[in-house]
């Protein structure tokens, strides 16, 4: 008889059980769940609100296919090990050298948890919730709340996660298309709006590299989502539908909110501009999902590397010390706006290098010594694989030259990290001999 599982149970620190596996739907729409954020309308007004809309479209596109390129490769990856991203990571850097991958994904994740719950909180704003709960409400209490709610989904794992987006995602995309017929019924049309442009619109380069910075994490975790794929061609799909498609669709839904809207690029107070009373409650929800679907998931990836850290340790148990410091995060003001555009440099800059470097020691070097990725040998990894590690030090260094400096490749500082590790990489491993066998 097939032992019962707890509810808690989410394979944290093992490989998913082949049973368990789930179709392209159900591993894409947890992503899809993760693009409608408040972060991504902020950073979608940020390279809209002043630029057309046209050249807006063309750096999400852009974006979306180099994150959506890097999210299929590497969910692959996630496919066939059945292991998250931390544990995964142990094939090419080693069980101790992956500890520097994992101890940036948890931080980058916690961060990314404290800035959503943050514009959360700010978005809701004592208008609607006055409305909708009769009196104010301190935004301390808020936080906490709200963090306690996305801690508890996350703590469930993968199951909850999904089981929320399929729940919410439809009632989001209803709710922004409904927020964009409003606003253009005024009388004002799209191509009057789309033309619209001011002197302080952003490079096509450096949009781009903010839009990618934004979601990268995002791609790299895509293991710890695909590790659930019933098969490589799932897991494949599943990334195809939730980062190629859906974060530029969102990010082109959001710019076109905020061109709509004269330029604000505050979703929530796009949202609220509406004081009738049905329309308010549907946004407060809006608000508070938004910041769900993508929160669970944060913390849940966040907790994951820990858990490869700390195999012995419950992931559950992971998943509340986690969520009380993303919630402190949250209420120092993580989310202000020094904080978050710091937080992108930083992500931009060490996170990229990392994901080019997995996908090709998996798909040019599989050998004895990344043992062949197979979940069946991870406890024989190496301890530290130093060029996999030497290659990732000089894509970081490049990034910050790029980001320092006039040095450019392609004025996108997170592609340049990758172009720069990624040879970087390869190269070291064909002079020394490496090759897949």
């Amino acid at each position: 008889m097939e032992e019962q599982q707890s509810l808690l149970e989410d394979y944290g620190a093992k490989p998913v059980p082949e049973g368990k596996g789930k179709n392209w739907f159900e591993i894409g729409i947890v992503y899809w769940g993760s693009a409608i954020c408040l972060p991504a309308f902020l950073v979608a007004g940020l390279v809209a609100g002043s630029a057309k809309l046209g050249m807006a479209i063309g750096a999400f596109v852009v974006a979306g296919v180099v994150l959506g390129i890097i999210a299929v490769l590497i969910g692959i990856l996630g496919a066939e090990t059945r292991l998250s991203t931390g544990m995964s990571a142990r094939f090419t850097f080693g069980k101790y050298g992956a500890n520097v991958l994992q101890i940036l994904l948890f931080l980058g994740l916690w961060g990314w948890f404290g800035v959503q719950l943050g514009f959360m909180v700010a978005g809701l704003g004592d208008g609607g919730l006055v409305f909708v709960l009769g009196s104010s409400v301190p935004v301390w209490l808020l936080k906490i709340t709200g963090g306690a709610l996305m801690t508890l989904t996350a703590m469930f794992g993968f199951k909850a996660i999904e089981k929320l987006s399929v729940v919410a995602i439809p009632f989001l995309l209803v709710i922004i298309i409904a927020t964009l017929v409003s606003i253009f019924r005024g009388g004002q049309s799209l191509a009057e709006v789309a033309a619209l442009e001011t002197e302080s619109a952003l490079p096509l380069g450096v949009a781009i590299s903010i839009v990618i910075s934004t979601y990268m994490v995002g791609a790299l975790i895509a293991p710890d989502v695909t590790r659930y794929a019933k098969n490589k061609a799932a897991g494949a799909g599943g990334m195809i539908f939730g980062m190629l498609i859906g974060f530029p669709v969102i990010l082109i839904l959001g710019a076109i909110m905020v061109k709509g809207a004269g330029g604000e690029i505050d979703f929530s107070k796009v949202m609220l501009t509406n004081n009738s009373p049905f329309w308010v409650v549907l946004a407060v929800l809006a608000i508070i999902l938004a910041a769900w679907t993508t929160n669970g998931t944060n913390l849940y990836s966040g907790a994951l590397s820990l858990n490869a850290m700390f195999p012995t340790i419950k992931k559950w148990l992971i998943t509340l010390v986690s969520g009380v410091f993303g919630t402190f995060l949250s209420l120092i003001g993580i989310n202000t706006a020094g904080g978050f555009q710091a937080f992108l440099g930083i992500i931009a800059i060490l996170i990229p290098p990392a994901a080019a470097i997995m996908i090709l020691d998996y798909y040019l070097f599989k050998s004895e010594e990344n043992c062949y990725f197979d979940s069946d040998k991870i406890e024989s990894s190496a301890n530290v694989r130093f060029i996999p590690l030497i290659a990732w030090g000089i894509g970081a260094a490049g990034g910050f030259l790029v980001q320092y400096t006039s040095f450019r490749i392609t004025n996108i500082t997170a592609l340049d990290t990758i172009i720069i590790s990624g040879a970087a990489f390869v190269t070291i491993m064909m002079l020394a001999g490496k090759k897949k066998k």
